[in-house]
């Protein structure tokens, strides 16, 4: 009897230890608490009202992102937040009266759509103010879009008033506390918990949303960079842009010719992709070394700029590997260097360079925060 007890109570010990051992792997597993990320917040903004609702947003959109919720991660949204938007869901933004104005003004170009325009802006919105003098008060982009909604609502204008904008996501489209991509947000295949909505736009306005979806962006790619500064200059001017540069750079080397390193192997207007001068430069200089290859297959690669497995095409290898024998190393990523040209930076001269840099400044304090 006396024998049998003791077994049971050795059993009860044992399972009690690994209770709680699981237990404490449970919780080192779990990343950084939200004390600890509440405390790096308020090291990024002291004055900052709720900072446990962020922390809380920033700890939840890690993990269901699938990501570690390391201090390193952590710091990098905390980062971008404050440059994008110094922790608001709905960041003011001056340039906003400007883009709509700008709208307004170049969709009257047509002589009937100008009467329509005129008129509208001179009746009654839901405030009791004319939709004209509406436009006074615009501060930021959600601003914006509730006036541009309730603008084209009414049934005889709103067929002739959409000539404005085929959607609001045209007009309007990075949004949040840290300026995502609402195309983005639409086409990410992970959803974020407990927000209240089902609209994307309405979660991008939300603290939980907007967190969400920036970090999916911001961390939820695969890329070898050595440095943060290049997944922050990729988070304002696209994946993989910095790469590359760090590829038109090679090319450039070889070359002896000039190229814009902005991290577009093919050049972009209106949506629509198209051969740039990069991909010529790379032919002619390819058929100037006498190597055999077909042109299909390199607008093939070049297809892969904005992915991961680009650096596994030949045209890649073969550019990295002339550059490593030539020069002896080559360049994995390099900042592109690109103008922020927007209504929401008018009077700013600012880049893609200037903004990886600063949000690096804002991790690198972070970083530095005692835990």
């Amino acid at each position: 009897m006396i024998r049998e007890t003791r077994i049971a109570l050795f059993t009860l010990c044992a399972l009690f230890f690994t209770f709680v051992l699981s237990g404490c792997s449970r919780n080192e597993n779990s990343g950084l608490a939200e004390e600890q990320i509440e405390k790096l917040i308020l090291v990024a903004d002291p004055g900052l009202d709720s900072p446990d609702i962020w922390a809380k947003a920033i700890k939840e959109s890690l993990q269901e992102i699938g990501v570690p919720v390391s201090k390193e991660n952590a710091c990098a949204v905390i980062a971008v937040i404050a440059q994008e938007s110094g922790f608001k869901t709905v960041p003011k933004t001056p340039g906003m009266k400007k883009i709509l104005h700008n709208r307004l003004k170049n969709a009257e170009s047509n002589p009937i759509v100008r009467f329509i325009i005129e008129s509208r802006l001179d009746q009654q919105a839901a405030n009791g103010k004319t939709f004209r003098e509406n436009i006074d008060s615009i501060e930021s982009e959600r601003d914006v879009e509730l006036w541009y909604n309730e603008f084209i609502a009414a049934d005889v204008t709103k067929p002739m008033l959409q000539v404005l904008n085929k959607d609001v996501d045209d007009l309007i489209t990075t949004i949040g506390s840290m300026q995502i991509s609402v195309k983005f947000a639409e086409h990410y295949s992970k959803k974020p918990e407990n927000t209240g909505h089902n609209d994307i736009r309405k979660i991008l306005y939300t603290c939980k949303g907007g967190v969400f979806y920036g970090a999916a962006y911001l961390l939820d790619y695969k890329n070898d960079y050595d440095d943060w500064k290049y997944v922050f200059a990729d988070y304002n001017a696209g994946h993989y842009a910095c790469r590359n540069v760090g590829f038109q750079n090679m090319l450039a080397n070889l070359t002896r010719k000039k190229i814009v390193p902005d991290g577009d192997l093919l050049s972009y207007k209106d949506g629509r992709a198209a051969l740039g001068s990069t991909y010529g430069i790379l032919i002619d200089y390819l058929k100037e070394m006498g190597m055999a290859f077909k042109e299909e297959e390199v607008r093939k690669d070049f297809r892969k700029e904005k992915s991961y497995d680009f650096e596994n095409t030949l045209s890649y290898k073969t550019i990295s590997a002339l550059h490593k024998s030539k020069f002896g190393n080559t360049i994995y990523a390099a900042l592109p260097d690109i103008p922020l040209k927007s209504d929401k930076f008018s009077g700013k001269n600012l880049s893609t360079k200037w903004f990886a840099q600063r949000v690096k400044s804002r991790f690198n304090q972070c970083m530095r925060t005692k835990l």
